[in-house]
């Protein structure tokens, strides 16, 4: 196999901030569907069915949502960026990252933001060190047009 195609660099955010992501969605979720339920059996689910609907498109846009926030970046010798979420992996060029914006919180907590030509992505972060601040480096060098924020 050609060596330019393995990925070079890799990073994968930790299994449990991930999964606390998670758990704290899901616990929102359940926590939320009773109050609203209860809201909905006082004043009539027949005379309010719009009002159930657009709540049901919260949740599931919600949940679409989050299942694309990408857990793990690859980037290869050639400066392909891969992408990986649990709904989705997108391959995508350095020269397509417009900007890289680091998170709110102090450390790198949170997550990290990468506009890309037609949309953005968003990377579990919990600290800017390591594997992905040397492939941020790398990204940067493939791309010094790149706006970096907070990084």
């Amino acid at each position: 196999m050609d060596q330019a195609k393995e990925p070079l660099q890799t990073f994968r955010a930790p299994m449990a901030y991930v999964v606390l992501f998670y758990v704290a969605l899901l616990a929102w979720t359940l926590g939320s569907l009773p109050i609203v339920y209860d809201k909905f059996l006082t004043i009539g689910f027949r005379s309010v069915w719009i009002y159930a609907s657009m709540v049901a498109f919260v949740y599931a846009y919600t949940w679409f949502w989050s299942l694309g926030i990408f857990y793990g970046i690859a980037l290869d010798g050639e400066g392909r960026v891969v992408l990986r979420s649990l709904r989705r992996s997108l391959e995508v060029t350095a020269k397509q990252i417009r900007a890289i914006e680091g998170s709110r919180f102090p450390g790198g907590f949170g997550f990290i933001r990468f506009k890309l030509p037609r949309e953005s992505g968003y990377l579990f972060c919990h600290l800017l060190t390591g594997k992905l601040a040397a492939i941020l480096r790398t990204i940067r060098k493939h791309n010094p047009l790149i706006i970096g924020i907070r990084i």
